[in-house]
């Protein structure tokens, strides 16, 4: 840890928080250095600040003749350096693409943050999880294939052609014209063309129908739903041309939450949260330390509006004026459209904190499931296997809403009989036999069978637990004492179970295709 016996000079600069290795850690700025930097002394016993005591060897300081100069070096620092424990945010060029590799024989789709001018890229899209979902619903719609070239040339067909989320074109189940035509498709889709589409879904409906295939059908005409529904502009993190940004702010210590509306016309265009730590516990600090971190040249509004000044505001606003070479204005309204805005932002800002705070959400989960305990331990489990070939099964934690990734673990199904129920047993039994304490839930990926078999499973090993499956259709949660029910949409209990069982189903995915990965190519024997 980094001694504070080091005398600093009591005038204005900036000081630079340096590693053994004279790696940036943090950079701040003060009108007098010497009390700057002894004040984090006396805050050791505060986390964020005990940390960054320990991992820094140094603190570099460099004079500067006023305080108006010491915040103009600050800002350029940071941005050069982009310090760990200065606040970080992602910039647009961060954001991932959805990316159609046009060049490949078998073009597939994935996510990437480095563009390919060779392949097609949609975006940027405004978060990891967005991307996701479009990539899930193109494969579902479209079937094209997420794997890599390296399992694709192994000419074996992967769990994800036989969830129906890939038409196999590494075994030649689909023809190379038909393979294309369902790549224009997809394409077309993402750039918002959907007439001809929906035209030859609806051809390949009335054929299912004809034929009496009905559930096929009836599945043909959900998809048609989604493609109707589906709108890309949502998604996407537009450039941004705004006349004004109102920034709201939430912190409990050094626990920082901003809501930001950017407005044009009189009309709030975008919404963006951010959430971080910050070294400082004071709101007129932080909000001073994001409008660093946040404005650069190319988007810098006219006007910010903010619920207080932050600190060295008029400084802050000089700095953006020379900056974006016009007048820039931080401001807080006191009346008319832009003073409702505000109310708005903040109004929005209170919800979500309210709605996000776990003992609240975990509060109405136990109430709507009609659970024994609150649920603030939570283990899912899911299992996966491809014609009972290599069945592994999965756990995944989450305590507090938040996964525990060191208490993640794999299964490989060892001695259970055919079927997904009694691998499900297995695993359940493996991990609570010797268990001398049980989570608050167990959140099992299936449905009522899966959930029966768990409370087997429960009753042979005298577990405390609670229990409750979600099915993949329509994310219905079947209840331990009976009854089903759909949580409500867009809602934080909803987001939390649908996190955990996408986290435990991508993980016994993982480890699925990696034991795959270590079978001979060759068709296995039914002896």
């Amino acid at each position: 840890m980094i001694s504070s016996k080091k005398e600093f000079p009591q005038q204005s600069g900036v000081y630079l928080f340096k590693t053994r290795q004279g790696k940036v850690l943090y950079i701040g700025k003060a009108k007098n250095l010497k009390k700057r930097i002894k004040q984090y002394f006396q805050k050791k016993n505060q986390p964020v600040i005990n940390t960054l005591l320990k991992e820094s060897h140094t603190i570099e300081t460099i004079l500067t003749d006023d305080e108006s100069d010491a915040l103009h070096l600050e800002y350029n620092l940071i941005h050069s350096y982009n310090p760990a424990f200065n606040i970080r945010l992602k910039d647009d060029k961060h954001f991932p693409y959805i990316e159609i590799t046009i060049g490949e024989d078998f073009p597939g789709i994935a996510y990437t943050r480095q563009m390919n001018p060779k392949n097609i890229t949609i975006g940027p899209v405004a978060d990891a999880k967005k991307t996701k979902i479009i990539i899930d619903l193109i494969t579902r719609l479209f079937k094209l294939r997420t794997c890599s070239d390296q399992t694709f040339n192994k000419k074996t067909a992967c769990l994800y052609y036989y969830i129906d989320r890939c038409s196999a074109p590494c075994i030649q189940k689909i023809s190379k014209a038909q393979y294309h035509q369902d790549t224009r498709d997809a394409i077309g889709f993402l750039k918002g063309k959907k007439t001809a589409i929906i035209k030859r879904m609806k051809q390949k409906m009335k054929k299912s129908s004809d034929a009496l295939q009905f559930e096929k059908a009836q599945q043909i005409k959900e998809d048609i739903q989604l493609i109707k529904d589906f709108v890309l502009e949502s998604y996407i993190s537009s450039p941004r041309r705004v006349d004004y940004d109102v920034i709201a702010l939430h912190h409990r210590g050094h626990d920082a939450l901003i809501l930001l509306f950017s407005v044009l016309q009189g009309k709030v265009k975008y919404r963006e949260i951010f959430s971080f730590s910050s070294v400082s516990a004071h709101e007129k600090e932080i909000l001073k330390d994001f409008l660093v971190s946040r404005y650069k040249t190319h988007n810098l509004p006219g006007e910010i509006l903010v619920p207080f000044l932050p600190s060295e505001s008029r400084e802050l606003q000089h700095l953006f004026s020379t900056i974006a070479k016009k007048k820039i204005l931080i401001k807080v309204p006191l009346k008319g459209s832009k003073k409702s805005l505000l109310n708005l932002a903040v109004k929005n800002l209170n919800h979500r904190v309210e709605k996000n705070e776990y003992h609240m959400i975990a509060a109405r989960l136990k109430t709507a499931l009609n659970l024994n305990r609150t649920p603030d331990y939570i283990e899912g489990f899911d299992i996966s296997h491809m014609s009972e070939r290599e069945r592994v099964g999965a756990a995944v934690v989450f305590k507090l809403g938040e996964p525990i990734r060191s208490l993640y673990r794999n299964y490989l199904i060892k001695k259970a009989g055919a079927g997904d129920l009694e691998a499900l047993r297995e695993v359940l039994e493996r991990r609570f036999r010797n268990k001398k304490t049980n989570p608050d839930l167990l959140l099992i990926d299936g449905g009522i069978t899966q959930l029966n078999m768990a409370k087997k499973v429960k009753q042979q090993l005298g577990l405390t637990s609670d229990i409750v499956s979600i099915a993949k259709r329509e994310e219905r949660i079947f209840l331990e004492r009976g009854g089903s029910l759909l949580l409500p949409e867009d809602s934080p209990e909803k987001y939390l179970f649908q996190n955990i069982r996408d986290e435990v189903h991508r993980r016994a995915i993982l480890h699925h295709r990696k034991r795959r990965e270590k079978i001979p190519s060759k068709p296995w024997s039914t002896k």
